[in-house]
């Protein structure tokens, strides 16, 4: 008999003043208008160690020169380009290119460290050395800052690298580990506006994509949450799982159908489910996972991870292929056991 895992990332926005989409695991990201009155890098690859002073606003050609050209290249929802390395199993990175230097970098595993912290680091001893705070300012920027919950100051709290720069840490909340390091130019990390954001002024968006545009950002999304996923399962021993056309087609017609009927759930208006729509497809088992408006692939992934079904939809050994879709902000991991 087949059985279905159905597993989902509820987010819930509201919004007051102006605001964006921002990932959420809880409670979700709001904008208020205020009140004026107020895992491990092989020998051979040393050149995939993170050093802050190195990576911000590094040229594209010396990022060439250090590290070759990437694996893959695909557009960002905010105006970057993500240059994605897929390495050893234990080395995983994308850097963020905007006219010609580096705006941004994620890095999960090998031997990144930036400010003393290194992937792999206890919580703990980091929250010891960087006093994480509840409030933020983006003094570069303005009369910005974001309001991090408790929640977020376990999974994804940020440190001040420089007065232009920020480091956003994501914590493994079931180990305790540092998992992955988001470097980010402080006038990015505004426009994705990941946290609740109090501001005075009027806060900065990213130009409109046409849907040709947004489908090259999906596409891009896509493959990320594929290797990310298959990253982490390595680092906990399991096998990397095989995409799945079929399913990734099933993958982005629910996210697709999510989005333009406005709801979030594994059922659709008219019932139906993930059974129904892998008809056709033969195996054994499938799993699904669902999230909604985090602001990008890897705020996503991160979501599922410190999400105890959707971890172990994600790092459940039984699984043999993973099918992926994406549309706008709305994501879709389809997980099979074939025969």
């Amino acid at each position: 008999m087949k059985r279905f895992i159905m597993l989902c990332v509820i987010t819930f926005v509201l919004i007051m003043g102006y605001s964006e989409w921002g990932e959420s695991p809880s409670p979700p990201p709001s904008a208020v208008k205020d009140n004026p009155i107020e895992a491990t890098f092989s020998e051979e690859e040393p050149e995939f160690e993170l050093k802050e002073v190195d990576w911000m606003g590094m040229s594209t050609e010396k990022v060439i020169q250090l590290v070759g050209e990437p694996t893959w290249k695909s557009p960002s929802e905010y105006g970057y380009e993500w240059w994605t390395y897929e390495g050893e199993e234990q080395t995983y990175k994308q850097i963020g290119i905007q006219d010609g230097q580096v705006v941004t970098a994620v890095f999960l595993g090998g031997e990144a460290t930036i400010e003393g912290m290194a992937i792999g680091q206890d919580y703990n001893r980091i929250k010891s050395d960087q006093s994480f705070q509840s409030t933020f300012a983006l003094e570069s920027e303005g009369a910005y800052r974001f309001e991090l919950t408790s929640q977020d100051l376990k999974e994804r709290p940020l440190v001040e690298i420089d007065e232009q720069w920020t480091a956003q840490l994501y914590f493994d909340t079931f180990i305790n580990k540092l998992a992955a390091i988001r470097l980010i130019r402080n006038d990015v990390l505004l426009k994705m506006q990941p946290y609740k954001t109090v501001y005075r002024g009027v806060l900065p968006r990213s130009l409109p994509l046409e849907r040709d545009e947004w489908e090259e950002v999906e596409t891009g999304m896509e493959k990320q949450i594929i290797s990310q996923t298959n990253h982490f399962r390595h680092t906990h021993n399991l096998s990397k799982l095989i995409f799945h056309k079929q399913a990734s087609n099933v993958a982005f017609l629910h996210s697709r159908d999510m989005d333009e009927k406005n709801y979030f759930s594994h059922y659709a208006p008219d019932g139906k489910g993930l059974e129904d729509r892998m008809q056709g497809i033969s195996y054994q088992e499938a799993g699904e996972n669902i999230a909604a408006q985090y602001v990008d692939a890897t705020a996503a992934v991160h979501g599922w991870l410190n999400s105890a079904g959707h971890r172990e939809a994600l790092l459940n050994s039984a699984y043999t292929h993973l099918g992926v879709g994406v549309y706008h902000r709305y994501y879709t991991q389809n997980f099979l056991t074939l025969p």
